[in-house]
């Protein structure tokens, strides 16, 4: 991830994020997010998001167990997640 490509809307800053392409030449991704309006106001949080030529559709991420799997390795190599989720989730997973 460049951080030249690291979005900063009225809604949110985009810390981090990974992806992956798809055949069609979508792509999807997880963001890591600082939050600036709405009920989560200044906290970070992710976003699983479907992007088409280069742009966020207003449609969910479908992925199928292999992509998806692609994309959270891609996001961890990546330092999408925060080491405190890390942790939880390996605690969770065990």
């Amino acid at each position: 991830m460049n951080d030249a490509s690291l979005r900063d809307t009225r809604y949110a800053t985009e810390l981090a994020h990974a992806s992956i392409s798809f055949p069609t030449g979508s792509e999807g991704r997880i963001e890591r997010l600082h939050f600036k309006e709405g009920l989560a106001n200044g906290k970070e949080g992710y976003r699983f998001s479907w992007w088409k030529d280069g742009r966020m559709t207003p449609r969910p991420l479908d992925a199928t167990e292999d992509e998806l799997l692609e994309l959270l390795r891609n996001a961890f190599n990546g330092g999408v997640f925060t080491e405190r989720f890390e942790k939880q989730l390996r605690q969770l997973l065990e």
